[in-house]
């Protein structure tokens, strides 16, 4: 038989390692789809995203583009962040808003038509700012002002840097820094619920009393109503947990999301993100937690199970330039977390996925285009995949909110 042409060999075998290799790897990335809210704000402060059900609900604060005031606006989606309503302002009438920044977000949760809204009040003193907060009971069209879960005691004390979320029961629950007890390096991480049946705050509980000063707190409740609560600590200023198992109303002792005996007399400005899934009828809680040591800076991976104090996984994520990270779950095998990267100069968006439950991860995924200067990015979860969020400097200063995607 006459031997066939070299030329045939090599097409053969490129065919072959053609047809093995995964589809993903013929097809290049396509690039994120990338949009700006409409909001009627001429520059965006803070904003907060929160997924109910199959509805994302959104808001901002920010300088109104018409009256120049400090303005909330609400708006939500029916359609996984496809389209928005028009926005809705809040605080109409209501208690003033106190101009704030990314990392010190305005937040907001939802139960059905029940939307509640929190955010900072212009103090007696500049730097002071009472906790208020307004809810709705028709989808976000119309908002009332409800008692604050901080008393008049406290009004002159500074409320910030908080985080709210809600049960299957329709039970609100809310954590926040102040300082009332005055003691200047450090304040106290506080927790309340809003009782829908009752109309009132209640379980109210200091679960740490020397907590870092201005690094945001994140809270999340999973599917067997357990609350849970990511932190950071004073001494050393290391990210810690800390989980109720009753409704808010006792506390377990509050243990590492990752120890790094990160010795610091200051605040960095950086919290965490935090979720929860299920593995074999265990809770698993997974945190994006920043560390400031010099030796590992960065963004680092973190999950434990619930009632184990031993740490399952803590794996670097970005490099020493990373930053404000979040983390969301699909399901209990796909997570995502989102963080800042590069230095002031040069900043970007990034992303790495984990189809394993958190155990591995993949490389790193760029969100943001050339020249952008984005900060504290958010990601949320839905039915049909991540939404990323982040807020973005334009050259006049002023900042826009921005939604993104991945096809």
């Amino acid at each position: 038989m006459p031997k066939l042409p070299r030329i045939n060999f090599v097409y053969l075998l490129s065919l072959l390692i053609l047809i093995n290799l995964p589809s993903c790897a013929l097809l290049k990335n396509k690039p994120p789809i990338q949009k700006n809210f409409q909001l009627h704000l001429k520059t965006v402060h803070t904003l907060d995203v929160y997924s109910e059900s199959n509805t994302l609900h959104a808001l901002f604060s920010g300088t109104d583009s018409i009256s120049n005031d400090l303005s909330l606006k609400y708006i939500h989606s029916l359609d996984y962040g496809k389209t928005w309503i028009s926005p809705i302002t809040v605080n109409l009438g209501l208690a003033a808003v106190k101009k704030s920044k990314r990392g010190n977000d305005f937040q907001l949760a939802a139960s059905g038509n029940t939307v509640m809204a929190i955010w900072q009040t212009k103090g007696g003193e500049p730097w002071t700012g009472k906790i208020a907060v307004a809810l709705s009971q028709d989808f976000g069209q119309s908002w009332q002002q409800i008692t604050s879960p901080v008393s008049e005691q406290y009004a002159r004390i500074d409320q910030g840097y908080f985080d709210l979320t809600v049960d299957s029961q329709g039970h609100f629950h809310f954590v926040w820094l102040d300082d009332r007890e005055e003691a200047g390096n450090t304040q106290g991480l506080r927790y309340a619920r809003f009782n829908n049946k009752a109309n009132t705050w209640d379980q109210h509980k200091d679960l740490e009393l020397t907590a870092c000063t201005c690094c945001w707190a994140s809270i999340t409740i999973d599917t067997n109503d357990n609350i849970h609560v990511l932190y950071r600590d004073d001494n050393p200023r290391d990210m810690r947990l800390i989980s109720s198992m009753d409704g808010g109303q006792s506390w377990q002792n509050s243990k590492t999301a990752g120890s790094f005996d990160w010795k610091f007399i200051g605040c960095p400005h950086q919290g965490g993100g935090l979720t929860s899934t299920q593995k074999d009828h265990k809770t698993v809680l997974h945190a994006a937690i920043w560390n400031g040591k010099n030796s590992n800076k960065g963004i680092y991976y973190s999950q434990s199970e619930l009632n184990k104090d031993k740490i399952a996984v803590l794996q670097s994520i970005g490099d020493n330039f990373s930053a404000s990270g979040d983390i969301a779950a699909l399901d209990n095998e796909h997570l995502r977390i989102i963080y800042t990267a590069g230095d002031f100069e040069s900043k970007s968006i990034m992303t790495r996925a984990s189809n394993d439950g958190g155990l591995s991860w993949s490389d790193e995924l760029k969100l943001t285009g050339e020249g952008a200067e984005p900060s504290h990015p958010r990601i949320i979860a839905t039915p049909q995949g991540f939404r990323f969020f982040w807020t973005e400097w334009q050259k006049n200063g002023d900042a826009l909110a921005i939604i993104s995607e991945l096809e």
